[in-house]
């Protein structure tokens, strides 16, 4: 930083401006490969938009779903919202409390062979139905360890009124399936061979995520006179294929 400002600020002739366009940090595990810093030409590097699959039991798999993969059920309830502490994001810590809440599901590949590299842009694509007209949807990404400790990297959350965009809110039509799309965020990270990746899913997660009341109605600054309680079903099927997209690189 100090060559680039005395480079574009003072003239110094150091070669600043000959440096490679983009430096990142590749995360891991210590003592596993990453954590080491790269250069690139352009940002993300090159990868392959790879699909991850929600399947029954917990699974999340390269595979894609079979028609009896079935779905996966929770609840919304804003007075009795999962807990996620604090104001600001909890990444780099262990997140099983979180998963353990009983309206979170988690799902999480077999043990990695090889390790595995995500870097670029992490996106969701939900096909969901719900008893409610608005409801939220929570994806968080982890690096589950050996020792079953599940580092939390990236999360993201949608409010279902604005999967078609934040320009206009479009409500859930009850019981219906809708897709629900959104970026979970960007990363760069090498999974380590004995590491499982896992995807958790919720609605709630108070007071990081504030909890939505559920009901459509106009959203304001103070706790909503109103709440109900939504059940939430992911469907994960051949007919909707629930993913994590990932910019694997190398593979």
């Amino acid at each position: 930083m100090i060559r680039w400002f005395d480079h574009w600020l003072k003239g110094a002739d150091n070669g600043a401006e000959r440096d490679p366009a983009v430096t990142y940090y590749v995360m891991g595990a210590p003592g596993g490969p990453g954590n080491d810093w790269r250069t690139a030409d352009d940002w993300p590097p090159p990868s392959r938009r790879t699909a991850y699959h929600f399947r029954s039991a917990g699974r999340l798999s390269l595979d894609a779903p079979t028609p009896t993969d079935g779905t996966t059920t929770f609840r919304a309830d804003p007075l009795r919202s999962a807990r996620i502490p604090g104001f600001s994001f909890p990444g780099a810590k262990d997140a099983r409390a979180f998963e353990a809440e009983p309206e979170v599901r988690t799902f999480t590949t077999e043990v990695l062979r090889e390790p595995i590299e995500w870097t670029g842009k992490v996106e969701a694509e939900l096909f969901i139905s719900s008893s409610a007209r608005d409801t939220d949807f929570i994806v968080r990404i982890s690096d589950v360890y050996p020792d079953c400790r599940s580092i939390l990297l990236i999360d993201a959350v949608r409010r279902a009124r604005y999967r078609e965009g934040f320009e206009r809110q479009v409500f859930l039509e009850p019981g219906k399936v809708h897709r629900v799309a959104f970026d979970v965020g960007w990363l760069s990270q090498i999974f380590d061979r004995g590491h499982r990746i896992r995807v958790t899913v919720a609605s709630t997660g108070a007071p990081y995520f504030e909890p939505n009341p559920n009901t459509g109605e106009p959203l304001t600054m103070e706790p909503p006179a109103r709440a109900v309680v939504a059940e939430n079903t992911l469907h994960h099927d051949a007919g909707h294929p629930s993913r994590i997209l990932a910019p694997v690189v190398g593979r």
